[in-house]
C-alpha cells in the first residue's frame, strides 16, 4: 500500500531548519533533567510505597499529623485518582528509606501502626484482636487459631476467602457483618468474627519497599542499561554499513529521542520507574528499526546511483520509503494512543513515555540521522558523494 505516488519532498534542502528545530528540543530537555530532574519512583529512590483504601473520605492533614507523631514526618501523601467511587478514598503514602528495614510489610505494619495511633475514629481495631481490613490471610489464620485451635485446615481456608472476597471486591469491608457473610467462610469462623473483629476505617491495597542501598544498585544500572544500548547500536550500525558516518549518526539519533523521551518525563512530572526505563530501551529499538530502513535503501540507491549528489541520494532514498515510515508510525501511534488513553493509571507514565518516543524516533531518523550522515561526509570525509 502506497499513500504518495512518487513524493519528491526537499528534506535535505530544509535540513538546517529541521536539525535547529532538534537541538532546541534537546537543548530544553537537558535544562529540564538539570533543573527540575526525574520523579523517581520506588524503584530508584528507594523506600515504601504504601496505597490505603479508607472506608470515608480521609483527612490528609489528620494522616500527614498521625504519620509525623510516630517518626514519618518526610512522608509524602497524597489522593490517588478519583476516576472510580472507590479510589476517591485511595491515599498513597510514600516513606523514605528506613535503615534495617528489608520488607515491605515491616515498613507497612509501622505505618498502620501509626495511623491506629492517631487517625480517631479511622480504625477502631484498637486492642482488639482483629481488624479484617488490615490483617492479611496469614494474620487471620493465625489469630483464630490462637484463640480457637483445632480447625487448621478450615480455618486457613476461611482466611484464604476472606482475604480474597477483600481484595477483589471494593477493597474494604464496610463491617465485621459483611466479612464474616463472605461465601464459603465456616459458620464457625463467622461466628467467632461477630464477637471478637472489627472492620476498621482503612484497608491495604498494596506495599512495595525497596531499600537505600537497592535503589542506588538499581539507577546505576538503568544507566548502564541505556548507554550499553546506544554503543552496541553504534558498533552495529557501524559493521553493517561499512561506513563510520552511518554509526555517529545512529548513535546521536537515539540519544537525541532518549534525551527528549526523558526530558517530556520530567515536564510532565511522571515517575521514571523501571517500566518507563523499559519504555526508553523500547524507543531505542523502534527508532534504530527505522533509520536502518532508510539507510538500507541509500545502499541500495548507492549502488544503483554511483556518483549521485549527496542531498539527492538521501532525499530519493526518504521519498521511496515514505510511506512504509508513515504506516508504521500511525499503526504504533495508534496502539500506544489507545494504551495511554485507556491503560489505566499504572501505565500511563509507559505508554506516555512511548508515545513521545514513537513521535520522536520517526521525526528523528528523517530530521537527525540523514542530515549527520551528509554533514559527516561533506566536512569530515570531504566528500560530495556517498
Amino acid at each position: 500500500m502506497e499513500l504518495f505516488r512518487n513524493p519528491q519532498i526537499d528534506f535535505m534542502g530544509r535540513k538546517v531548519v529541521l536539525t535547529t528545530l532538534s537541538g532546541i528540543l534537546v537543548v530544553a530537555s537537558i535544562a529540564l533533567l538539570l533543573t527540575k530532574g526525574l520523579s523517581y519512583g520506588i524503584d530508584f529512590r528507594g523506600g515504601a510505597d504504601i496505597v490505603l483504601r479508607f472506608a470515608d473520605e480521609p483527612s490528609i492533614d489528620q494522616i500527614r499529623a498521625s504519620l509525623a507523631a510516630q517518626g514519618f514526618g518526610g512522608a509524602t501523601i497524597q489522593k490517588m485518582s478519583e476516576s472510580t467511587r472507590t479510589a476517591a478514598h485511595d491515599v498513597l503514602i510514600r516513606v523514605q528509606p528506613q535503615e534495617g528495614d528489608t520488607e515491605a510489610g515491616d515498613v507497612a505494619g509501622l505505618v498502620i501502626n501509626a495511623l491506629k495511633a492517631g487517625l480517631a475514629g479511622a480504625s477502631s481495631a484498637g486492642g482488639s484482636t482483629l481488624d479484617v481490613n488490615v490483617a492479611g490471610a496469614r494474620e487471620i489464620e493465625r489469630v483464630i487459631l490462637t484463640a480457637a485451635p483445632g480447625r487448621e485446615e478450615e480455618v486457613r481456608a476461611d482466611a484464604q476467602a476472606i482475604a480474597s472476597y477483600r481484595n477483589t471486591h471494593d477493597g474494604i469491608f464496610r463491617s465485621v457483618d459483611e466479612a464474616a457473610s463472605v461465601p464459603g467462610v465456616s459458620a464457625a469462623t463467622s461466628s467467632w468474627l461477630r464477637e471478637n473483629a472489627v472492620a476498621g476505617g482503612f484497608a491495604i491495597r498494596s506495599a512495595d519497599y525497596v531499600g537505600p542501598s537497592v535503589g542506588k544498585e538499581l539507577k546505576r544500572r538503568a544507566t548502564y542499561a541505556v548507554i550499553g544500548a546506544l554503543l552496541a547500536m553504534l558498533v552495529y550500525i557501524w559493521f553493517r554499513f561499512e561506513k563510520l558516518a552511518f554509526g555517529v549518526s545512529a548513535i546521536l539519533t537515539l540519544a537525541h529521542d532518549a534525551i527528549i523521551a526523558l526530558g517530556a518525563v520530567s515536564l510532565t512530572g511522571k515517575e521514571f520507574d523501571l517500566t518507563v526505563l523499559a519504555a526508553i530501551l523500547t524507543i531505542i529499538g523502534y527508532s534504530i528499526n527505522d533509520t536502518i530502513v532508510i539507510f538500507d535503501r541509500i545502499r541500495e540507491n548507492t549502488k544503483l546511483h554511483r556518483g549521485m549528489g549527496l542531498d539527492k541520494l538521501f532525499n530519493d532514498s526518504i521519498n521511496q520509503t515514505l510511506s512504509r515510515t508513515i504506516l508504521t508510525t500511525a499503526l504504533v501511534l495508534l496502539v500506544v494512543l489507545t494504551l495511554w488513553l485507556f491503560g489505566g493509571e499504572r501505565l500511563n507514565p509507559f505508554s506516555f513515555t512511548l508515545l513521545v518516543g514513537c513521535i520522536s524516533g520517526t521525526y528523528s531518523t528523517i530530521a537527525v540521522s540523514c542530515p549527520i550522515v551528509v554533514w559527516w561526509r561533506t566536512f569530515v570525509e570531504k566528500k560530495a558523494t556517498i
